[in-house]
């Protein structure tokens, strides 16, 4: 196995990093290159061994790795697993995500059966299904009802803000957000998205909190090419209103020339799925996530 642990930037750990990274194929070697020095990956979280190559990824500079963005097990599930339980002991992380898409109608414990053998005998667990969703240039942009008013967020002060992410964790349906709120708490999970959203590719303008007169009444989210974040406040659930957000996080995308605007959301998520339906996305694959939690 092959880590380094050098401080992020210097011209030694930049030469150590790329020589690290040339033992991956592209695309990914470019991918970790960027991700480098974005902030995002350290030489650190990667490791080798034999064929398996594994890479993983924080959300934004100076947060933990969250989720394996590289994973190639190579033809042994039981070395490769092997490598997934030294990796995240080594790192000392108490929690790690993994993400298998595929196309519809594909299962990865047929279509990637030494993935998922890997990650199983690693102590992962497959706990969600989402829909990948896109809405593709020349689709008809959805309308906008017009009921509401938008102030962008990056100009609000950041505990208003806050304090409405934590509002809309309540009672949500997506299942990343119930696992956070019950095990770290809401406020906890509010700071996360709030310095994701804000470290994500976007214009200022971009993602807004939507008003009926004065008062607030759901927030979106694109970045450079997708719809980051979408929720509305449960006192306002069940009037239509994640429409009236997602007709404008999607035509801030369009207008902008994003010829490509992709999504997620889970499968039992019916409320939201529907309203990218009817958007004018298109499902285009299915997302398995699987979960390692440490004991």
């Amino acid at each position: 196995m092959s880590s380094w642990a050098h401080p992020a930037g210097a011209p030694f750990a930049r030469m150590e990093a790329f020589t690290l990274f040339d033992q991956f194929p592209e695309p990914a070697r470019s991918h970790l290159v960027s991700a480098f020095d974005e902030g995002r990956t350290r030489p650190e979280w990667c490791f080798t061994q034999g064929r398996t190559r594994l890479a993983y990824w924080a959300p934004f500079p100076d947060s933990p790795p969250v989720i394996t963005w590289h994973f190639d097990p190579g033809p042994d599930p039981v070395a490769a697993a092997g490598l997934l339980r030294r990796s995240l002991d080594e790192m000392g992380v108490s929690k790690m995500i993994h993400d298998i898409p595929l196309k519809p109608g594909l299962s990865p414990v047929v279509d990637r059966a030494v993935e998922h053998e890997a990650l199983t005998l690693a102590g992962f667990t497959m706990e969600v299904e989402r829909l990948m969703l896109e809405w593709a240039a020349g689709t008809d942009l959805p309308d906008d009802p017009g009921r509401l008013s938008y102030r962008p967020a990056r100009r609000m002060d950041p505990s208003y803000v806050l304090d409405i992410l934590v509002r809309v964790s309540e009672g949500s349906l997506d299942h990343d957000t119930q696992v956070e709120v019950a095990t770290v708490g809401a406020e906890h999970e509010a700071r996360w998205m709030y310095d994701d959203l804000l470290a994500r590719k976007a214009k200022p303008d971009w993602f807004v909190i939507g008003y009926l007169g004065d008062t607030p009444v759901g927030l979106v989210a694109p970045d450079d090419h997708s719809i980051a974040y979408i929720g509305v406040l449960p006192e306002h659930r069940g009037h239509g209103y994640v429409n009236d957000l997602l007709a404008r996080g999607t035509r801030t995308l369009a207008e902008a020339g994003v010829p490509r605007i992709v999504a997620a959301t889970d499968a039992a998520n019916h409320p939201t799925a529907a309203a990218f339906l009817r958007a004018g996305y298109s499902e285009v694959g299915r997302l398995y996530r699987y979960y390692w939690r440490a004991s």
